[in-house]
């Protein structure tokens, strides 16, 4: 079987394109149909005469309307047909205890306020942000069935799908994955321009960041910081796919005017690792006898012990809290050991304290890659910065001391 023409194809045009009519429940159930084949399409062996390839070349070139009857179907523009892939469950048979949901792109976005059911001038759908329009010369450009297109607009729809997935072009790099990577970026940083739909959403960041912070402290106070994030550009929850592999997490560094770390949280280690304690999006899906899915073992997952995401829309709120510097450190008492050492912060002479608050995305957790590759493989997901802010605190003279009276 591995050595068939296109084993390691992967999704092909035609797993799409022969698709024929589907199930909203999910789970890849679609039926599919053989399409209409022109003359030595099919022949793909080596020693095929030049006679059969240009016939079958010239004849796919000469009449591309049978290709695009064969091919294209109202079906392919509606949601529905991406929530066949785009929605799962796993069902008592596989589990052994019961029904649960998985992940769920397509009700996420049908209970959203992208969705408008009959107004399509006020929907956003999958493939206007996914399958965004391109220029083209090709015989299928053009789309008369679009309520916002033209049988001659000179476009088709994108079929890169870009979407948040930088690490399989970063892992295979097929040809032309530099471009590929690049987009998906901009995509993750909401800086990847849609013209069609922009009169839809908001500009900017796909995510929001709003800090909340003092304008100014005195040393050895708390310094309570608050992160706003709001879903601006995103059809469904954020993050989506997977949650028990992917991570989004909201990285923070404090440093005083020299330089020096004062706190943090969120930072990755050199093993790739995310710092306990950080404030993240994720899930933690559990079996039957509660053991933590850490191995993407999905099949036996009854339910979750956590979740954190966003709807599309909506707003979460992270809180951290951190003391200023002192001016002068906090000697500890002598023990009989004789031991001596400081506690609480180091002696700094900051006039300001500078806050950077990153939103980090990666599709895959360090931990699941070293259990697939090995920790010796040295494997890791890439990290998109999708927003940032910062904020300068000032850090005022010490409280006067008390007088004594």
């Amino acid at each position: 079987m591995t050595s068939l023409h296109g084993y390691q194809e992967g999704v092909s045009c035609l797993t799409c394109h022969s698709v024929r009519q589907v199930d909203v429940k999910g789970n890849a159930n679609f039926v599919v149909a053989q399409p209409v084949r022109y003359m030595f399409e099919l022949e793909y062996d080596q020693k095929q005469s030049d006679t059969n390839r240009f016939l079958r070349d010239f004849l796919i070139r000469a009449y591309p309307r049978e290709h695009v009857k064969a091919l294209s179907k109202t079906l392919f523009k509606t949601p529905e047909y991406c929530a066949a892939c785009h929605k799962q469950f796993i069902d008592q048979e596989v589990n052994k205890v019961g029904w649960v949901q998985l992940q769920n792109q397509y009700d996420n976005w049908k209970q959203s306020h992208w969705n408008h059911s009959g107004a399509a001038r006020k929907t956003i759908e999958c493939r206007e942000c996914h399958m965004s329009l391109v220029a083209s010369h090709d015989p299928a450009a053009g789309d008369a069935k679009d309520y916002n297109r033209s049988p001659n607009d000179g476009k088709h729809r994108s079929h890169r799908f870009v979407a948040a997935n930088l690490m399989m072009p970063a892992l295979l790099q097929l040809p032309g994955w530099e471009k590929q990577a690049e987009l998906t970026k901009q995509w993750l940083q909401g800086k990847y321009e849609i013209p069609e739909i922009a009169n839809k959403w908001r500009a900017g960041e796909v995510v929001g960041l709003e800090m909340m912070a003092p304008e100014k402290v005195r040393p050895g106070e708390t310094v309570d910081l608050k992160l706003i994030l709001t879903s601006n550009k995103v059809g469904h929850d954020f993050p989506t796919g997977p949650l028990d592999i992917i991570q989004a997490w909201v990285e923070l560094v404090a440093k005083d005017d020299q330089g020096r770390v004062i706190y943090e949280t969120g930072t990755v280690d050199p093993k790739g690792f995310i710092k306990p304690g950080t404030f993240m999006f994720k899930a933690e899906p559990v079996d039957q006898y509660g053991n933590l899915i850490d191995r993407h073992n999905l099949w036996e997952m009854v339910g979750v012990r956590y979740r954190r995401s966003l709807f599309p829309g909506f707003s979460d709120t992270a809180e951290f809290s951190f003391l200023c510097p002192q001016l002068a450190p906090v000697r500890a008492k002598k023990f009989p050991q004789e031991l001596a050492f400081r506690v609480g912060v180091p002696r700094t002479s900051a006039r300001s304290i500078q806050i950077e608050v990153r939103l980090c995305y990666r599709k895959i957790d360090q931990y699941l890659l070293n259990f697939i590759f090995g920790e010796k493989k040295g494997l890791t997901s890439p990290i998109t910065v999708m927003a940032t802010q910062t904020r300068v605190i000032e850090v005022g003279s010490s409280a006067p001391k008390p007088s004594g009276r």
